[in-house]
């Protein structure tokens, strides 16, 4: 069984990376998450989009508290569902080098784990690396290749200043120097099989990030206009520091994914997909639990400040504010 980490800061778009990965893939895959926060929002989205099997980690820190689990879900995944690859994505706040760490301990002639991969939002480059240093420059640090996300025809401008960044902290990486989506099926194959499959993994813990969340289940909101004006209070900063917030969740009679990040809120129909669980997160500090839960009529689930040292954590219409 192959193992690929792929990593990310908090919203750079992992699981729509992977998603595309999957639908690029001819390999018997699964998909180990550890999501930040008591909510599976991206499992549901991954296994309703490519019903491959996800298997979540919750409510804790991989490489901290939730190592052992780390552990044994990986050899418990390679014994029973026995897929050809594994795709682990950890949170946004994990540490790359700690996760990469964890699994090379359990490596063995029946495990083997593939350089990793780590996204970058061009967007929020400059201001993630400015705010949360530590975490971001570790997840390029340990990487073999790294990919942009979002926009998806960057300026060149923009898109050559971040690689110049990205190689000062990992001269090695490569640096993909195009937008996923435009690749051939022999660069996504050699992600999978690649030719030099040398793996660094991290030889100390960077400093973690004291983050809190609130995860919100059977919630619901009357219209798409009225989820809208909440996103919008998000941006405003109503609700607190918000680094990240996603949800799935019923708007009057639609069905509908939500994502906020780095100022931007992207909304998209769901409708068709069944067996959804209405569940939203928010991330950040200074958190306004009780308005939250107000607006979204529901009870709420509060998260403890958690002090991350690492972790495991389509085409829809854009709405800028």
């Amino acid at each position: 069984m192959k193992v690929l980490v792929v990593s990310g800061f908090l919203g750079a778009g992992k699981t729509t990376f992977i998603r595309k990965l999957i639908s690029r893939s001819t390999e018997r895959l699964a998909v180990l998450e550890n999501e930040f926060g008591r909510t599976d929002v991206d499992g549901q989205i991954i296994s309703a989009d490519s019903g491959a099997d996800v298997i979540d980690l919750r409510e804790g820190c991989v490489c901290c508290t939730k190592s052992s689990e780390l552990h044994a879900s990986v050899i418990t995944i390679e014994n029973t569902v026995s897929p050809d690859l594994l795709i682990v994505e950890p949170s946004g706040v994990g540490a790359l080098g700690n996760v990469l760490r964890i699994l090379k301990k359990i490596e063995y002639e029946r495990i083997s784990v593939l350089p990793p991969v780590t996204v970058v939002d061009a967007e929020s480059f400059y201001q993630n690396m400015n705010l949360f240093h530590d975490v971001c420059a570790d997840q390029l640090r340990y990487s073999s290749t790294v990919v942009i996300s979002r926009p998806e025809h960057p300026d060149p401008e923009l898109f050559a200043g971040i690689r110049d960044e990205i190689l000062k902290i990992n001269p090695e990486a490569k640096v993909l120097d195009r937008h996923y989506s435009e690749c051939s099926d022999e660069w996504w194959n050699g992600l999978i099989n690649p030719h030099d499959g040398t793996v660094m993994s991290g030889d100390g813990e960077c400093e973690g990030l004291q983050l809190d969340s609130i995860t919100v289940r059977n919630c619901s909101v009357p219209s798409p206009g009225a989820l809208l004006w909440i996103l919008e209070s998000v941006l405003r900063g109503e609700f607190g520091f918000i680094v990240r917030a996603k949800g799935i969740i019923p708007a009057g009679r639609d069905w509908i994914r939500f994502d906020v990040v780095n100022g931007r809120v992207s909304v998209e129909g769901c409708g068709g997909e069944k067996g959804l669980t209405a569940e939203c997160v928010f991330i950040g500090r200074n958190i306004d639990r009780q308005k939250i839960s107000d607006c979204l009529r529901s009870q709420y689930l509060v998260e403890s400040p958690f002090d991350f040292l690492s972790g495991m954590n389509a085409a829809g219409r854009s709405v800028r504010f």
